[in-house]
């Protein structure tokens, strides 16, 4: 995405909700390691050294780098062999203060990554433990960034429970964590946005949006980052899908395919498999209401098909959920039966313990 594409997505992202305000929403858009990965016994003063400390940090950083792009279960079998070693370097008795804290450190966003996979492969509770958590070994690191990032997806765990109001606190509490001039401040506006969505306070999501562009538009190159999952960074490509799905919770899909008409493309170009068939689902929110059926259900087709070798519950889903509003828009209809049994037999696959 070249530099004059981002700025115009970020000036059409600020002003959809700023318009929506003024407008009163008249414009109709809708030796360490022994056996089996633990400490041996003994030597409780010695430090990991830092190329082992070094290791970890790089794999961190290059599983959330893939995570989008590769098969959930793959990743989960990755963090079931680092998870064990961080956590037990953590049992050594006589740690220098400061490699604890990397310690913790690392702990809390490998434990974070696990609890996503969790989620995503249909674990709820195990996934809510785990951020659980991780937000002890960020709180510990000092990790703000994380502990804000852990509240925000508690807040949709609060929201996809029905429990509304604590989702919308858990997002104000994220933001209150962390700089208001940050990626994760940003993401935590489109965060509350959502929850103010399925509140049914259009004002309330107007104004978060509107803000959460605002903070996105002052980011730098580097804040931005790479489109699809992150945790530090926030591309204006995410920034667009999680605008999105904001409206569609809200009932509002046509200002919801101002984001989607404009980041379908450019996320094709940058291959990141999930936002892709999500924005492709809210997309077809939008065309269902506006009665263009063949639209909607070949982009939930497209969908299915991108995420069709890293299938995950929240694709299943937002897609069951498309049919259902669909539904309600055009009434019961062959195309969308056949989808159904599409998305009924598209399944995650399941986590192993």
């Amino acid at each position: 995405m070249d530099a004059s594409s981002r700025r115009r997505l970020l000036a059409a992202g600020a002003l959809l909700p700023l318009d929506l305000l003024a407008a009163g929403e008249r414009l109709g858009v809708g030796g360490w390691l022994g056996a089996g990965g633990r400490l041996g016994s003994g030597d409780g003063g010695m430090s990991p050294p830092s190329d082992l400390l070094g290791h970890l940090d790089g794999r961190v950083a290059q599983i959330t780098a893939d995570y989008e792009r590769s098969p959930i279960s793959a990743t989960a079998a990755q963090l079931r062999r680092h998870l064990p070693v961080v956590r037990s370097l953590l049992l050594r008795d006589s740690i220098p203060p400061l490699t604890r804290l990397r310690l913790h450190h690392v702990t809390g966003r490998l434990g974070a990554l696990w609890a996503t996979t969790r989620h995503d492969l249909g674990d709820v509770a195990g996934a809510a433990a785990a951020f659980d958590e991780s937000y002890a070994h960020a709180a510990q690191a000092g990790d703000a960034t994380l502990m804000c990032w852990i509240r925000l997806w508690q807040s949709s765990l609060a929201r996809k429970a029905g429990r509304l109001a604590d989702a919308a606190e858990l997002a104000a509490a994220g933001a209150a964590l962390v700089g208001s001039g940050t990626p994760a401040a940003a993401r935590a506006a489109a965060i509350e946005a959502r929850a103010h969505g399925a509140l049914g306070d259009r004002w309330a999501v107007h104004q978060a949006i509107g803000r959460a562009w605002h903070i996105a538009g002052a980011l730098s190159e580097e804040q931005h980052g790479e489109p699809g999952f992150s945790i530090d960074t926030l591309h204006v490509l995410t920034l667009s899908e999680l605008s999105a799905a904001a409206y569609v919770e809200l009932g509002m899909p046509g200002a919801a395919s101002v984001y989607t008409d404009a980041a379908i493309h450019h996320l094709d170009a940058a291959g990141a498999t999930g936002l892709r068939s999500m924005v492709r689902i809210a997309a077809a929110t939008a065309a269902a209401k506006r009665r263009d059926l063949d639209q909607a259900v070949e982009l939930v087709d497209q969908a299915l098909t991108i995420s069709g070798d890293r299938p995950s519950t929240v694709i299943a889903g937002r897609s069951r959920r498309f049919v259902s509003e669909a539904r309600g828009y055009v009434g019961w209809h062959a195309d969308l039966d056949d989808l159904d049994d599409r998305v009924r037999a598209w399944k995650a696959p399941r986590l192993a313990p």
